[in-house]
């Protein structure tokens, strides 16, 4: 039950109530909720408290609400582990999932930002391939990928349908390259117009940006950018006991 006396709001203590539920299993997918005033009423709280502790819980996409209907248990968020294999896809279809993608852009260009040369370290005349693909899973768009590869790299590339290569294994067996470690970038964003669209979302839904500099070696070699639907993904990573020393890099930038 809820606790009046403690320092923490109500509607926080009903959130991750609720939070708790649909963890354990006892609020499955497609369960429906108790309206705010089934709340009120169970709890003994305020209509406003309950209003907030689903408004916070369908911010974080657990919840949606069916107008005139009610409030219901979302799917499961769909995860991926940050640190193990890199495909996608892979770990896609070994959570029980049917993922897809599309092309919406394929180009080389010529005029790559100063910041993507950078970081590939090349100069202002290297050309690269620049594309991006909406991936679905079960059909449903949950993220926008772009990536950048010097033609150098992969100068066979451009024969592939990029929408059903798997960028590793090229790069592994038929550039020979290995790629030794990868640097990753997390950010929580918007989303924008274009994305809206693609992913078939609202403007201004909360996404993750994912930013990601493959190496082989100590040389960059791919830098791949995801924008994925933050009430839909999650990422997760496992430590092992003999490398739990490890460091975040804060940034705090004003714009």
């Amino acid at each position: 039950m809820l606790d009046e006396n403690s320092i923490i709001p109500l509607y926080y203590q009903l959130k991750e109530l609720l939070k708790e539920q649909i963890r354990d299993g006892s609020l499955k997918e497609g369960d429906q909720l108790p309206t705010e005033r089934g709340l009120r009423e169970i709890y003994n709280i305020s209509r406003s408290t309950a209003r907030k502790a689903l408004g916070d819980l369908m911010n974080e996409g657990l919840i949606y609400r069916k107008q005139g209907i009610g409030t219901f248990v979302a799917k499961p968020k769909i995860s991926q582990d940050l640190i193990g294999e890199m495909s996608f896809v892979r770990q896609a279809i070994k959570q029980g999932l049917r993922p897809s993608s599309k092309i919406i852009h394929k180009a080389i260009d010529k005029q790559v930002s100063q910041s993507i040369l950078n970081t590939l370290n090349l100069n202002g005349t290297a050309e690269v391939l620049m594309y991006s693909v909406v991936i679905y899973v079960n059909k449903e768009p949950i993220a926008i990928e772009t990536v950048y590869i010097p033609l150098k790299v992969a100068p066979s590339i451009l024969e592939k349908e990029l929408d059903k290569t798997n960028i590793f294994d090229l790069l592994q067996n038929e550039c020979k390259l290995n790629l030794s470690h990868s640097i990753v970038e997390i950010e929580p964003t918007l989303i924008n117009e274009f994305e809206a669209q693609h992913l078939e979302t609202s403007i201004g839904k909360p996404a993750l940006s994912v930013n990601r500099v493959f190496y082989a070696e100590e040389t960059p070699t791919i830098i791949r950018k995801r924008i994925l639907r933050g009430e839909r993904f999650k990422y997760y990573f496992k430590l092992e006991q003999n490398n739990l020393n490890f460091q975040f890099k804060q940034t705090n930038e004003i714009s």
